[in-house]
């Protein structure tokens, strides 16, 4: 009887270790999926950081020339047509129709709009 006790006791610690074995390779294989999708969220949230830092730097940088006086004046020029005094401001209809025009032509068209005012 002693000996068949033996042999239950160390089938039933068999088991056990068999048992904690399948139990340790679950979790181990759960928590590497785990570290693994991590590591992809990680990766991801570094690009989404380059392109932040990439987006801060060229808002600085567009910081520092919005300040400028010749920002200012650029702005106002394209975007609500203003003009310094004295200068003449020259509005194209038809803008395919002057590329035909020599260096030359021009000097002339140029000379005549001024004479012409």
């Amino acid at each position: 009887m002693d000996r068949d006790r033996k042999v239950i006791s160390w089938r039933g610690m068999a088991l056990i270790v068999v048992l904690m074995l399948i139990v340790f390779a679950i979790l181990m294989h759960t928590n590497q999926k785990r570290l693994n999708a991590l590591r992809e969220q990680e990766a991801a949230l570094q690009l989404t950081l380059s392109g932040m830092e990439l987006d801060f730097s060229d808002l600085r940088s567009e910081l520092m020339r919005v300040g400028s006086d010749g920002y200012v004046e650029n702005e106002a020029r394209e975007n609500y047509g203003f003009i310094k005094e004295g200068e003449i401001c020259f509005e194209f209809t038809n803008p395919k129709k002057l590329q035909d025009y020599t260096e030359e032509e021009w000097q002339v068209i140029m000379e005549e709009k001024l004479y012409s005012q």
